[in-house]
This record gives C-alpha cells, structure tokens and sequence, in this order.
C-alpha cells in the first residue's frame, strides 16, 4: 500500500483588498532570513500585481469570471457584470441576480477563490499555511465577510485579518534598522484621487521601542502642469517632514509619476533613500502572516501602538489556587476587532463582578463595578456566570453575561446580561 505524504503548509500569504482590485504576495517560512514576499503577476516577467475586483457571468455556460477576465466579458449581450464587491461589502448590500438576492461576502468568496486559483500553480491552496487579509479600515463588516470566505472555501490555514496600518508596520519591521528608524514617511496616492501621508515614527528611548503612526490625509495632488503639480507635492512634503528625521521614504500608487516629480523627489532624497512601487500593503501582509506563524526575536525589541489597538489592560483581581492575584480577560496592545475571549466565574458572596481596567499608558487600575440584577439567590451564596469579551470599537468594550447556574443541584436560570464599557 502506497502512502501519499501530506504537502508542507510553507507558504505564507497576504492579501491587499480594496475597492477596485487585489493584490497577492508570498513568502515561505523555515528559513533563518525571511524571504522577499513576491508578488502575483497576471503576467509573467511584467508587474502586472492588480487582480480587478469584479465578477462576470457570460451567457454562454453561465461561467463566472473574475478579474481581467470578467473586465474582457462585461459588454457582452447576456453578460451579468459585479465591480466594486468590496464596496458592496462594507455597505451590506446584496446584489439582484436572477431573482435572488445574492450576499456580497458570497460574491467576495467567489472572486478570491479564483484569484487564489490563478496563483496555484506557483503556490497550491495546500500548502498555504496562513493567509492574511489587509484593508485600508479593518472592521467587524470585514471581518465577517472574511470569515464568510473562509467558510464557503473550506480554507484550513489560520487566516488573519489587520489594516493597512499593521501591514505597513509589518514590512518596515521587516527591513534594516538603517530603512525604518527613527521614522519612516509613505506617500499613497491613486491616479486622481486623495493623497495620504503615513508617518511611522519610532521612539528609540524606550525598551521596547515604541511604534506609532501620524496620518493626514489630502484631498490631492492640484496644479495645471506636471512643474505645478511639482511644486504642491514639494510644499505638502516640506510641511510634513519639517523637524523631523527619516530614515527612508516610500511613494505608492499610479498617482505617482518621475514625469512630474523633480524638485519634490530631489527633496525627498536628500539623506535618506526612497522607494516607488505599488505592492508594499500586500508585502507586509505576508509578513504579517509570517510573524503570526513564526516567530522573529525582532518583534520582541518593538510595540506597535496605533488606533486600532486595545489600549486598556482588562482583568479582575481573584482567588487563584487559593492565593490572591489578578487574573487578565483582554491585553492591550491586541487589535480591538481581534479581540474575543470566554471566562467562567464563580461569584461567592452576591451578585458583583468587580473588573481592574489599567491603562497602557501608566496610572492605577480603575475598579469598574457590575451587578446582576435578579441573579437568583441560591444556597450558600454561589453562583457561576459566563462572561464574553469582545469590542465594538477601539474604546468600546462588550460583555455578555449568562448564568450557568451550578451543577446539578441550581440549574441555569436563562438570564442574561449585557455590559458596555468604555476603556
């Protein structure tokens, strides 16, 4: 008998997703230096990285297409065209086809499993170990549409979920000290559309070097000739850099172009080195993916601390073992979309929990009270509730409570309760 032996999960991927198209890189785990991510090129030996976010349903067959396929069938008579599915998305719609109404995660699931199909002859489905998915905002909308695609395509990997914010942390951590401190400036900017300059700064006083982002965002880049056009990206660069040392800048997107950029670039490359390209997002998502899998001692000399991060340590004070000590639900520092954790309590003496909420940034813990109202008042006193923590926002902490009764011998009541704290 003949034993097939299973493929090794090595690859590491991560996924840009926006609006109007996606982007893939890899990298692999299980060497000593990580690997450059590569990105996904339609076509081979050019920088093809922008898979369309659109889907198409041509008459003949009822095929569904994705990406320049579904751009090349979009006119055809019969033809059933979806772009803009990640839009569609966010905003909870469902889209009309044939008489029913299709959800737009199922139509997202749809399109990544094609787009994970053109890839599968360099990296098999089989041997992906993790997958993380980027976005410009990450929120529960997305992490649900994400979750729904990891269901409809059966995936067995870990997949992840993080912003563009962690995905750019992600790849600087991953470069020369030299290329990321003490601050690292991005420039992104779509042909004709905003202009946003991402500030990653790094204060080297602190053990561990603390990481945070400044942002701000332009409406774009004006002027009636490339030397106009010039000459407000100079200012707006000079205005953002001022006071401030980088070590090396980035500039992003089609918006971008050496016809026009002269004395700006000549400005930015005054003592630091400078990078154009257009797939830097779903690079740092593989390596996302990456340090999620295996972990690099780098991380350990670093926190990166920015707006989706949970800044409140969240725990109680309790018997452990008979000894008194504090006993954590949620860290800070862990993504507030990602955070999610399940406890059960025995309550001794009433019907209070007392919860310790110690900031991040110093100071005493905060004791937050919460009471039970109509907990049944059993023998003895004791009662055993579960709590469920989980976030609706960056300061927004959600609890619900359920009695469990005790044993045997005080059957649950079915009473619930639900908490929210700001943090």
């Amino acid at each position: 008998m003949l034993f097939e032996r299973p493929a090794e999960r090595r690859f590491l991927v991560g996924i840009d997703l926006r609006d109007d198209y996606c982007q893939i890189s890899f990298t692999e785990k299980g060497r000593t230096t990580p690997k450059e991510p590569v990105t996904f090129t339609m076509v081979k030996g050019e920088e093809k990285f922008d898979i369309p976010m659109a889907l198409c349903r041509v008459k003949e067959g009822g095929r569904w297409l994705a990406g320049p396929e579904a751009l090349s069938h979009a006119g055809e008579e019969g033809a059933v065209y979806i772009p803009g599915i990640l839009s569609l998305v966010r905003e909870g719609s469902a889209v009309r086809i044939d008489s029913r109404d299709v959800d737009a995660s199922a139509l997202l699931a749809m399109y990544l499993k094609r787009c994970l199909d053109m890839m599968s002859a360099t990296v098999p489905l089989g041997e992906i170990a993790a997958i993380m998915f980027c976005s410009r905002e990450m929120d529960k909308k997305m992490i649900g549409a994400i979750q729904t695609v990891r269901e409809r395509l059966s995936l067995s990997c870990s997949v992840y979920c993080e912003s563009y914010a962690n995905s750019y942390y992600n790849y600087m951590l991953m470069q020369p000290q030299v290329l990321r401190e003490p601050g690292v400036l991005l420039a992104e900017m779509q042909k004709g559309g905003r202009l946003y300059i991402e500030k990653l700064l790094f204060n080297q006083h602190t053990r561990p070097i603390v990481a945070y982002r400044e942002e701000k965002i332009y409406p774009g880049i004006f002027g009636d000739t490339g030397r106009e056009q010039d000459d407000a990206f100079l200012q707006i660069l000079q205005k953002e850099m001022d006071g401030r040392i980088f070590a090396s800048a980035y500039l992003l997107g089609s918006g971008f172009s050496r016809d026009w950029m002269k004395k700006s670039v000549s400005f930015l490359c005054r003592g630091r080195r400078v990078f154009m390209g257009n797939n830097l997002y779903s690079k740092g998502a593989a390596y996302g993916a990456l340090l999620r899998t295996v972990h690099s001692e780098v991380q350990d000399r670093y926190y990166f601390l920015d707006s989706n991060k949970l800044r409140t340590n969240v725990g109680m004070r309790a018997l452990i073992r008979g000894e008194a000590a504090y006993y954590p639900f949620l860290d800070a520092g862990v993504n507030w979309y990602e955070a999610d954790k399940t406890a059960d309590l025995i309550l001794e003496d009433g019907n209070e929990i007392h919860l310790a909420l110690k900031p991040l940034t110093g100071g005493e813990a905060s004791d937050f009270l919460i009471r039970l109202e109509g907990l049944p008042v059993r023998e003895g006193r004791i009662a055993r509730v579960r709590l469920h923590f989980t976030m609706t926002a960056q300061d927004k902490l959600h609890i619900d409570i359920e009695d469990l009764g005790f044993g045997e011998i005080f059957p649950k009541s079915g009473l619930k309760w639900v908490q929210e704290i700001s943090v």
